[in-house]
């Protein structure tokens, strides 16, 4: 049995029989290797005259397999994103960062000379599902961190093992996205299970950046991502319940890349891969982009920046040749909904309703189900479309004319005024005034969920293009498609009792057949 694994750095393909381990062995010092009056190898070489040269040579050389060094693959990598953002703190114990030690390669046969040969005849400790998990030194040592055998970054534990999917987060300048990913990833787990899901951390790198970047009422919020350094990808497993199959687990990989990079045609070649395989997209919009919002003209100076970035990001991720809409879901995020120049121009019911938490879909136990929340979701929906229908044309044009599953979000990251200090080197920050309480930060990644096949839907979601459908019998527009296993009702009384067939029903609970 073998397993095929994507890179989530550089995108190759690899099984899992070819991975490559960074060494859990790290030598320091030669000068135990080699005689004391000699000052390096080349001095050794060029002077000693002993008859025990070669074995010395020999221990020089198992020495310097596992000493410390730069990896020419990983900083090959790296050096198009100003240097490496891996960070573990499990590297502490050998005092050597992971990607100075030796990168072992188990179908090596000088490699092989250093591994213990497993009793079924190759150098692989398995898992119980068959996947190589380890390799073990002959001096004890068990090596378990894998790596890409191409560019050599880290792969998680059980990384290829379940299905993957690929996610990219995008804050267009002034959207605030650190904000929201820091308050999206802190609560993950709650999240989730509103989802019927549970959320596993799958690395460090979540908990690194939960750790730069806290929020906390009085403190000062994090600052915004560089445009030219890539975040190291988000590793989670979500794991979920799917009864007639029993404990399914998916990995889901996050990418967070900001805005800038589209507008720069340089960055656009280093950040292209991470979108281009992206089974859906999140992108974040500061509403003060808005015309409608901020009463500047957003087109033709720096606030058509968000016209700028989607047109690449389509460039990108679909076939401009083919004439097809992409179909990869796309969700456009509206942030900082809270502030007063996006509340003057919300409807009241938009307002009202931005205000609720998003709420999962339980079950006659209490247990949420796995289904997004089209009910609670769809007035949104509808309301945000006529918004920029009416207010921002270019936008609902670009993803009108480009998408065919897109949505509409609108959230606040923080729920509380933000106010303006300044710290001991003179430099300003802005802080979170009072107690955090974020609103809806959740939504689009949920409807994410149910676009990529993690969870149902309770109720079909709406399309806001298509013509709104009315009740016969009340005249009211809030009427929805029933599912399929809703679609027969039993009318009259026995013994005139009969079925029949409904397919749409309305708030006013009428029930009838839409042709």
């Amino acid at each position: 049995m073998s397993f095929e694994i994507t890179c989530p750095y550089c995108f190759k393909k690899t099984k899992d029989t070819e991975v490559m381990f960074r060494s859990e062995k790290v030598n320091h010092n030669e000068s135990n290797v080699l005689p004391n009056e000699y000052d390096d190898i080349d001095d050794f070489i060029a002077r000693y005259r002993g008859s025990d040269k070669e074995n010395i040579l020999q221990e020089y050389r198992d020495w310097e397999f596992f000493a410390e060094a730069t990896d020419p693959e990983y900083e090959a990598f790296w050096a198009n994103y100003g240097g490496t953002t891996e960070n573990n703190p499990a590297d502490d114990v050998l005092r050597v960062k992971a990607y100075h030690r030796k990168v072992i390669d188990p179908g090596n046969p000088v490699h092989q000379r250093y591994l213990k040969q497993q009793t079924w005849g190759d150098y692989f400790i398995r898992d119980s599902q068959g996947m190589v998990a380890q390799i073990e030194l002959n001096t004890g040592e068990k090596c378990n961190r894998r790596v890409c055998r191409h560019c050599h970054n880290p792969f998680p534990d059980n990384y290829g093992k379940h299905p993957v999917t690929f996610a990219t987060v995008i804050g267009i300048t002034g959207a605030g996205k650190t904000v929201y990913l820091s308050q999206l990833l802190c609560k993950m787990k709650t999240y989730a299970v509103k989802a019927g899901l549970s959320a596993i951390v799958n690395n460090t790198g979540v908990l690194d950046f939960l750790e730069r970047n806290s929020i906390a009422a009085n403190q000062p919020l994090p600052g915004s991502t560089p445009a030219t350094r890539f975040q190291q990808p988000l590793f989670y497993e979500m794991v979920r319940d799917a009864r007639e199959h029993g404990r399914v687990i998916e990995t889901f990989v996050l990418y967070d890349v900001a805005g800038e990079v589209f507008t720069d045609s340089h960055l656009v070649n280093k950040f292209a891969p991470f979108v281009e395989h992206s089974d859906g997209v999140i992108v974040l919009i500061d509403p003060m982009q808005f015309e409608a919002i901020s009463g500047v003209m957003s087109y033709g100076s720096k606030l058509s920046e968000p016209a700028t970035v989607l047109d690449t990001i389509h460039g990108l991720i679909c076939n401009e040749g083919d004439g097809r809409k992409c179909d990869i879901p796309f969700a456009v995020c509206i942030s900082k909904a809270d502030i007063q120049a996006v509340q003057n121009v919300f409807s009241d019911k938009l307002k009202r309703m931005l205000l609720d938490d998003v709420r999962g879909i339980k079950d006659s136990s209490g247990f949420n189900l796995p289904l997004f929340n089209a009910s609670d979701y769809n007035p949104i929906l509808n309301e945000l479309y006529s918004f920029i229908q009416n207010h921002e044309l270019v936008l609902a044009q670009q993803m009108q004319t480009n998408y065919s599953s897109y949505a509409y979000f609108a959230f606040t990251a923080l729920g509380c005024d933000v106010g303006e200090s300044e710290g001991p080197n003179g430099d300003k920050y802005q802080y979170p005034v009072g107690p955090v309480l974020p609103k809806r930060v959740e939504e689009p990644l949920l409807w994410l969920f149910y676009k990529l096949g993690y969870i149902g839907v309770d109720t079909p979601i709406e399309d806001p293009t298509k013509p709104k459908i009315c009740c016969p019998v009340c005249g009211g527009s809030d009427t929805w498609e029933l599912p399929e296993g809703e679609r027969f009702v039993t009318t009259g009384r026995w013994p005139f009792k009969s079925r029949v067939y409904v397919n749409r029903e309305c708030s006013c609970g009428y029930r009838w057949e839409l042709e």
